[in-house]
């Protein structure tokens, strides 16, 4: 039986943080906790959830202690600002928390320019701060939108040159496509994408797509979404770097959509275009090969 890997998992508390992005989406539930989870994934890396940025650390400390009660949490993901100039310091804090695994600074929040390392000084300092994450042991989580996708290439062309290999990398949510979006190119998306997975190492979570829908996403519409995408992708990337997320719960409570609804769409899509073993890596094998828990001190 296959192993259910969710890659991409968010838990949240919003009477104990700040998280002002959930401000314009009421749909979102007030919390966000493991035991609230129906889901067919026997573990899964928690992403940071876009706390204020002063209460980062204290995400990481509540997420830890809740893990101390679930076994669903294999590791966290944290947030971090790769151009603050105390980043080593704060790179050094995470790497003491044993389940952080990985490092998010989420990019789709800034200007394209903003990733356009030899031309923005900005982007010089976040590859500069990707670089000392990748350089700590931790993953790094690109998070962009579709229109940032052809500069992103260049970004990680950028530290591609520097260290050889994408490895440690991670594209969220396919890029963000924008399937019901009259203006959105899908050519263009398959291009970009393509571009992408030439550079070795770099990995792919297929996550998100319910969240780029407007309203509610039922689950015959999961399924069309998982089926329309995965050959795309695994086409690109492979089953070795591609991996499920379910982005839990911003692309399924807040589109009436469950997680296990997804996870079961994007099992049954993967199915149609790859066989048991491949399947396997997909929905579970290639996150936690991405991903090493250091769960009980274990690298």
């Amino acid at each position: 039986m296959t192993e259910i890997i969710d890659s991409h998992l968010h838990l949240w508390d919003r009477d104990r943080f700040d998280y002002p992005w959930m401000q314009r989406l009421p749909s979102l539930p007030s919390v966000s906790l493991p035991e609230q989870q129906a889901t067919t994934a026997t573990g899964a890396i928690v992403i940071e959830a876009g706390t204020v940025p002063d209460q980062a650390l204290a995400e990481v400390e509540w997420l830890s202690g809740l893990a101390e009660a679930s076994p669903l949490i294999r590791g966290i993901v944290a947030a971090v600002d790769f151009t603050d100039p105390h980043l080593a310091e704060a790179l050094d804090r995470l790497r003491a928390r044993p389940l952080v695994v990985g490092v998010r600074d989420n990019f789709e929040g800034r200007e394209a320019g903003d990733l356009a390392v030899g031309s923005s000084s900005t982007a010089d300092a976040l590859l500069a701060g990707a670089l000392a994450a990748l350089d700590a042991g931790l993953t790094v989580d690109l998070c962009v939108r579709a229109a940032q996708l052809d500069v992103l290439d260049g970004f990680v062309s950028a530290l591609v040159d520097v260290r050889g290999t994408a490895d440690g990398l991670v594209l969220d949510h396919l890029g963000k496509p924008l399937p019901d979006d009259p203006s959105f190119s899908r050519s263009d998306w398959v291009e970009a994408m393509t571009a992408l997975a030439a550079h070795p190492g770099l990995h792919v979570k297929f996550s998100g797509l319910p969240g780029q829908i407007p309203g509610p996403v039922s689950a015959h519409r999961a399924y069309e979404l998982a089926a329309d995408y995965i050959g795309d992708v695994v086409s690109a990337f492979g089953p070795g770097r591609t991996m499920y997320g379910s982005d839990h719960p911003v692309s399924t409570t807040g589109h009436g959509l469950t997680a296990k609804a997804w996870a079961d769409a994007v099992d049954t899509a993967v199915r149609t275009v790859l066989d048991d073993s491949d399947t396997a890596a997909v929905m579970g094998g290639t996150a936690a090969n991405f991903y090493p828990t250091r769960r009980n001190g274990c690298p």
